[in-house]
């Protein structure tokens, strides 16, 4: 399993650092550094200049933070109402079941109000414009640890194992690109690829909390990989130079067709090597979207600042050019004329100076810098970028006024317009998320549990408690119970409208 592992890992690397004509010749690596390069406005030195070269220093060398701005603006738009996944559910004779269909909507809220729903799709929704994939991961986890509780007659804590609430529950994650490896450049559909690898770096002392109760693990050496050589059947440990020595590399490795999730640290298995997909849908727990598609088969998208490169250097290239000629229009260089030396230390307002040579003067040299078609050229290529990006940001009339009400409503719907393929992006990955959180929901919500490790033992149901949104100012709470006491078999129309009454009844009566 170690040497598929290896195998499969060395693939994907070469599908990353692989260049690509779909990137203009860049790897996938490679683009998503420069993308990222330019979402920060990323300047050498911060833009300061070599303070002993006195002829080039005074120049400008500002930047416009182009595609931040529009990137920005955009992802305002598309989160300005918050998409959630839309359920419908539907029985064995495909009859619409409604009341399960809000079941699990409610508890969909429950579930994104634990992992933080909103902040994470402003992040995969911003994540979509400025990089190749906007990947996420979504999981449900039950981490426990050892509080102390009181001390012994030796005068030593106790310990128990207590459920950390906060690592708990629903989680939500934002994939880097260069994290996720994968199998087929060229298959869209992350459900397709044969295997994934999740590849994280963090601190020994946080494995040593997630993997404590491995045996294996005290094998784990930080900043030093466990390697083997299939050709000799031999292990090696090599000091990994991309980690410091307090460091530790996990992979989590996904095989469909194997049905396996096996985790290594530092090469080092944590799981049986055999260890199913936990997931009883048996997906992969990604899914992903983009800004725009490169073309129908490419796994990877073009992003905004891809998009906005070419346009973003001109406006970069322009500015500081701008500047330095208005700089030169407003003190311009000058000349001496004449037997005498005259510094420029005598440019002061109000200043007098004697000078001995009557025909010593300063003239200003003539710079002819036409600052007017570098603003048109400016101008025209934002009106470029501002239509690329489908931004309504400081669009004004052809006469420099404000629009009016008419105006500003043409504008957004031309916006929407040109959003619309973004929107549908985001829809299909709100459609995934959807499929991923429900199999948890189903997996982990809706059974019961045994409440005790005894013959018999009683099953215990979980009760979600819910305000209602829809609600003025969320005064009213929807409660879901889950119980096995609902009757299934020889339910009359009669019964069954009986039963719906005794829970309305429950539910506050008609008024209610």
């Amino acid at each position: 399993m170690i040497s598929l592992i290896l195998k499969h890992f060395t693939l994907g690397n070469v599908t990353m650092f692989k260049p690509r004509v779909e990137f203009n010749d860049m790897s996938v690596i490679m683009r998503d550094q420069v993308d990222q390069l330019a979402w920060n406005t990323y300047q050498p030195n911060n833009g300061l200049s070599d303070s002993g070269d006195a002829t080039t220093s005074w120049r400008s060398n500002a930047i416009r933070p182009v595609v931040r701005n529009k990137a920005i603006s955009i992802a305002a738009h598309a989160t300005a109402r918050i998409a959630f996944p839309r359920i419908f559910a539907f029985n064995q004779s495909s009859d619409e079941q409604s009341d399960a269909a809000q079941v699990m909507s409610d508890l969909m809220e429950f579930a994104g109000e634990q992992s933080g729903y909103e902040y994470y799709e402003l992040e995969r929704t911003i994540a979509a414009l400025y990089a190749p994939a906007s990947i996420g991961y979504t999981e449900y986890a039950e981490v426990y640890r050892n509080v102390k509780t009181e001390k012994d007659e030796n005068g030593k804590w106790k310990t128990e194992k207590m459920l950390d609430e906060d690592m708990s529950g629903f989680r939500d994650e934002v994939v880097p690109v260069d994290q996720l490896y994968i199998e087929n450049f060229y298959e869209p559909d992350i459900q397709k690829q044969g295997w994934l690898i999740l590849r994280k770096v963090f601190s020994y002392s946080i494995a040593q909390a997630k993997y404590k109760d491995c045996e294996d693990f005290v094998h784990v050496t930080p900043g030093v990989h466990t390697l083997y050589n299939d050709a000799n059947q031999s292990w090696y440990q090599v000091y990994d130079t991309n980690m410091r020595q307090d460091e530790v590399e996990e992979i989590t490795y996904w095989n469909k067709s194997l049905d396996v999730r096996i985790v290594l640290v530092n090469g080092i298995m944590m799981t049986e090597p055999d260890c199913p997909n936990p997931r009883i849908d048996k997906r992969y727990p990604f899914d992903k979207f983009g800004y725009e598609l490169i073309n129908t088969r490419c796994f990877y998208y073009k992003s905004l600042a891809f998009k906005l490169q070419q346009d973003a250097a001109i406006v970069n290239t322009l500015y500081p050019m701008i500047i330095d000629g208005t700089y030169l229009n407003i003190m311009k260089p000058m000349v001496a004329v004449g037997g005498e030396m005259i510094q420029s230390d005598v440019i002061v307002p109000g200043a007098v100076t004697t000078l001995k040579d009557p025909n010593a003067d300063l003239r200003a040299i003539s710079t002819n810098i036409d600052l007017v078609s570098g603003l048109n050229t400016l101008e025209k290529v934002e009106a470029s970028i501002t239509e690329s990006a489908a931004d309504t940001e400081q669009i004004k009339n052809p006469n420099g006024a404000s629009p009016g009400a008419y105006e500003i409503s043409r504008i957004e719907a031309q916006a929407a317009t040109a959003l619309g393929l973004f929107v549908k992006m985001r829809s299909d990955h709100i459609r995934e998320f959807g499929k991923l959180r429900i199999s948890d929901i189903l997996q982990h919500l809706t059974i019961p549990e045994v409440s005790m490790i005894e013959d018999d033992a009683p099953l215990v149901y979980k009760t979600f408690l819910l305000p209602d949104k829809h609600s003025a100012h969320r005064s009213k709470t929807r409660k879901i119970i889950f119980d096995g006491k609902l009757e299934t078999e020889n339910l009359t129309p009669e019964k069954q409208l009986e039963m719906s009454y005794d829970i309305l009844k429950e539910q506050g009566g008609i008024d209610s």
